[in-house]
Parts: structure tokens; C-alpha cells; sequence
């Protein structure tokens, strides 16, 4: 086998032996968190790509140590933390406008988000968009719903389960797609709202275009997904371009949060950079920062007042 098990005092010993200090913690960490978490998850800031092509196996920078590996570990995951809670609220708002913009332009209408009619994309993307909100309901033969109070008390007393109450079932990747296929004028109807939303709470207004919205959108839904499923973020890239970084999604986000909870995010944000360069050398950092696209510290982050 080319992975064998290795026991943790072998696994520290494969560090050692590779040019990394290790220390009286790295064992107990290796044990609780992983060496594929850990190690191969965060070690390529650390790496010396000549004396690893030499030795066609890893080998590490001089001065390397384990435990900065760790600390860019541990800062991921509150990265991770903290992003996450902000695309919650990011993909309410979503749900929230999308809902309101499509029940005014279907006022009146018995449950139009399961009429095809309702939106403009191809059948099959329809299709497969009104079996989900079947399946809330349970009304899919085929696919049985995951039960959910607030929808039974809707489908047992009232003789329709609007589309703002269906919202909170989906996930953002559904509340994504129920933007996208809507006509064009919900669309602008849904990026004109978000435009208000933003006025009201800087002194700079500005223009959010449906396609800027489904943009930011688009990448806050492949964010998410990294952070939810414990996937390394600092250096992630996502579609459709694999070029859009941590610093590009934090920027997008003041178009959809209010100024107060972006501020107090941003804030956040921008504290946990000093704490990790204390932790690592220069020449790391620099490199995780170009890797957020956020270099130097700051700078790209200016709130529009």
C-alpha cells in the first residue's frame, strides 16, 4: 500500500524526517484532528517544491514548523465560522426579496410557484425546481419530504402554503435557482429591491444589476457549500471563472447585508489577519494573503460610506 496506517508517533516521525519541527502538542493535535486535515490540507505554503522534486516526496521550507501549519488550520476554520453565519443571513435576504418580488407579481394566483408558467428557463431546470417544492409539500410520491412543522401546520389549515413560508424548506442552492429562472422583470424587480435595501443604509447608493446579483449569489452559494461541508476556504477558488477567491466574495457581500452587520463582519475579518502573521513568517502569510486575494491587509475593504 502506498498510504499505510501509521501510528501517530509514526506520523510525527514522517514529519521530523521531512524537515518539519514538531513539538510536545503535535501528536495530541495529529490525534484529535487528523494528519489529512491537518497536514495535507494546510501544509503548501510550507513546502519547498525543489527539494520535493528532488526527493519526489514532500519536503519543508527551513524553519518550518508544525505548529504554523496548525495555526493556518485553526484560522481556516474560523474563517469558515465566520463566513458561514454571514451567508445565512445573505441567503434570508435572498429568500425573503425573491419570495415578496414573485407573490406581487403573482398576486391573487393559487400556489404559482408550481405552475411552469410562473418562470423562464428551460423545462427540465423547471421541472426539476417544481418537484422540490412538491416533495416540501408531500406531494412527491417519489421522493418523501423531510417533515417540517411550520409546512404540516400550513398544508393541515390553510388552503395553500404561500411561497414565503416554502422558502425556509430550500436550501440557498434552490433559492438560487428560483431567482434565476424567474422573467426578467422579477428579476430586475428582485435586483431593484436589493438596490433599495442598499440605499437606505449608506449615504452612496448604488446600482445592483440582476447579473451582479446573480453573481455574487453564485459564488456565495459555492462558498457556502466549502464552509458547510469543513472544505479548505482560505485558498478556494469557484466557478464559473475559478478565479473568484475569499476576496472577492467578502467584497460582494456589502451588496447584500445591511451596513451595520457588514461592518461588524468586516471587522472581524480584518482581526484575524494580524493574529495569524504573528503565528507565521512573512513569506507565508504574504502568500496566503495573495491566495484570498486580500493583499496588503485591508486595503480592498473599504466600506462605501
Amino acid at each position: 500500500m502506498d498510504k499505510p496506517f501509521r501510528t501517530v508517533e509514526e506520523q510525527v516521525a514522517l514529519l521530523e524526517s521531512r524537515g518539519m519541527a514538531t513539538d510536545g502538542d503535535t501528536a495530541d493535535i495529529l490525534l484529535r484532528e487528523g494528519y489529512y486535515s491537518v497536514v495535507n490540507g494546510y501544509k503548501a505554503p510550507f513546502i519547498d517544491r525543489n527539494a520535493s522534486a528532488a526527493a519526489k516526496d514532500d519536503r519543508y521550507l527551513p524553519g518550518s514548523r508544525f505548529a504554523d501549519v496548525y495555526s493556518l488550520f485553526k484560522f481556516d476554520r474560523e474563517l469558515r465560522l465566520l463566513l458561514f453565519g454571514r451567508f445565512s443571513i445573505a441567503e434570508e435576504t435572498l429568500k425573503t426579496v425573491a419570495a415578496y418580488c414573485f407573490s406581487k407579481a403573482h398576486a391573487g394566483q393559487h400556489e404559482p410557484y408550481l405552475n411552469p408558467a410562473s418562470y423562464d428557463a428551460e423545462n427540465h431546470q423547471i421541472t426539476r425546481l417544481i418537484s422540490d417544492f412538491e416533495t416540501a409539500l408531500g406531494r412527491n410520491p417519489r421522493r418523501p419530504p423531510k417533515r417540517k412543522q411550520y409546512l404540516d401546520h400550513y398544508v393541515s389549515n390553510h388552503d395553500e402554503v404561500p411561497i414565503w413560508v416554502l422558502m425556509k424548506y430550500m436550501t440557498l442552492g434552490q433559492a438560487f435557482k428560483f431567482y434565476c429562472f424567474q422573467p426578467e422583470s422579477i428579476r430586475n424587480d428582485i435586483a431593484k429591491t436589493f438596490s433599495a435595501l442598499y440605499a437606505n443604509c449608506h449615504a452612496k447608493p448604488i446600482l445592483i444589476t440582476q447579473r451582479r446579483l446573480r453573481l455574487a449569489y453564485d459564488h456565495k452559494k459555492d462558498f457556502r457549500n466549502i464552509c458547510a461541508h469543513d472544505e479548505r476556504l482560505y485558498c478556494a477558488r469557484v466557478a464559473p471563472s475559478l478565479d473568484t477567491a475569499i476576496g472577492d466574495v467578502v467584497k460582494d457581500l456589502q451588496l447584500v447585508l445591511s451596513k451595520a452587520e457588514y461592518v461588524n463582519f468586516l471587522t472581524e475579518y480584518l482581526k484575524m489577519m494580524p493574529t495569524l502573521a504573528k503565528d507565521i513568517s512573512p513569506e507565508v502569510m504574504n502568500q496566503v494573503l495573495n491566495d484570498m486575494k486580500m493583499s496588503p491587509v485591508g486595503e480592498a475593504f473599504v466600506v462605501n460610506e
